[in-house]
């Protein structure tokens, strides 16, 4: 797709100079994930207008009655979908149900909103991903004292041992956030909470790395797998989680 700078594997992406700043990346087969910085410090102007010119009308009919920085979010995930869908050969519209997007059918997607109208999307059509979750921070955005709320034992002394500890924190948020959004798209005994999940990232080359996460016991269903990557993208974290039914190839 014209403007898209396209990634491949588990390497981190890189900036390059395309107009407009989206970034696509395949984080396992027949995954796509989008990153759209339109709207980020450094990386340009925000993508599209309040009033979301480039949407399906069916879209654009939710963001009535929306303030004007709701309606700029909500625009700019709306393109980070689109490019998405389309990167996968399929079509919108992304609708709303129960406060969640509702993508076509055949297709697990979710969406995630940064200050500043930068968004992502992850989506995939594989019948073997029961569900997917994706977010995206800013580094620094979370105080020390988060650590209490967010982190288990093992992960706040994984934060107050490293060097990079307000990145590594952000991690921690972000991939609990992605799981939260994959995991509630399942018909759970309960909702998760932050300490649900164990984060562990595994160090890889460039700017990505692979992310073990361990689900507290009985949480999912029998034989569901998750699978997580974390990139850094100048400032941000960019974070995706598949849950696979069953330990299917990834």
């Amino acid at each position: 797709m014209d403007g898209i700078c396209h990634f491949g594997g588990t390497g981190g992406p890189s900036l390059r100079n395309t107009r407009p700043p989206v970034l696509a990346v395949r984080p396992a087969r027949d995954v796509i994930a989008v990153l759209r910085l339109s709207g980020a410090e450094g990386y340009g102007h925000a993508y599209g207008d309040r009033d979301g010119g480039g949407m399906h009308p069916a879209e654009r009919a939710l963001m009535r009655g929306g303030s004007p920085a709701r309606c700029r979010d909500f625009a700019a995930g709306r393109a980070a979908a689109a490019d998405a869908l389309r990167l996968l050969g399929r079509s919108g519209p992304v609708l709303r149900e129960a406060r969640r997007p509702r993508f076509p059918a055949g297709v697990r997607g979710s969406i995630s909103h940064c200050r500043g109208a930068v968004a992502t999307c992850l989506a995939t059509t594989r019948t073997d991903v029961s569900a997917v979750g994706v977010d995206i921070e800013r580094i620094g955005r979370l105080s020390p004292e988060t650590a209490g709320l967010v982190c288990t034992p093992p992960e706040r002394a994984l934060v107050a041992a490293g060097e990079a500890g307000g990145r590594l924190l952000t991690v921690m948020f972000s991939a609990k956030e992605a799981f939260y959004k994959a995991a509630t798209a399942l018909a759970l005994s309960r909702e998760p909470v932050f300490h649900d999940l164990e984060v562990v990232p595994e160090p890889g080359p460039g700017n990505g790395s692979g992310l073990c996460l361990t689900p507290a016991p009985r949480l999912l269903p029998d034989g569901c797998t998750v699978r997580g990557q974390v990139r850094s993208v100048g400032p941000y974290v960019w974070t995706t989680v598949l849950l696979q039914a069953g330990d299917g190839p990834s």
